[in-house]
């Protein structure tokens, strides 16, 4: 590989984590997977031009290209998993909120049902 291609390589590299950042942050975590072929193939023919990603093994040149790459992707990883966080957490709201919910039918000793114990066994009243 030249050194023309290789940083064609890296600029495009560079450009697809610009994107995905982007993306990120307006929170369409969905629209990263269409990204991640484009950044693997880029991986993939760096990797066989240098022989390794690892920053240190990279000829001088392309050094701090090449760690300006590595400290995209680690921010981006803490954006998506920020995002992965606030789903979660999101999640289990709507989970608690219908633990604390109830049915508005009652066992046969008074006590309420609460909704995540619902069969859907109940008769209506005449």
């Amino acid at each position: 590989m030249n050194q023309v291609s290789i940083q064609n390589e890296i600029d495009g590299l560079k450009e697809t984590l610009t994107l995905e950042q982007q993306y990120l942050l307006a929170g369409r975590a969905r629209e990263t997977l269409s990204l991640a072929q484009a950044k693997l193939s880029a991986m993939d023919a760096l990797e066989a031009a240098f022989g390794s990603l690892d920053p240190s093994v990279v000829p001088g040149a392309y050094q701090s290209d090449m760690m300006d790459i590595v400290s995209m992707a680690k921010e981006n990883a803490v954006h998506f998993e920020a995002i992965q966080n606030g789903l979660r957490r999101a999640i289990q709201r709507l989970e608690s909120q219908h633990a604390n919910a109830y049915v508005g039918s009652y066992t046969q000793t008074g006590g309420k049902v609460a909704f995540t114990e619902v069969t859907g066994q109940f008769l209506k009243k005449a």
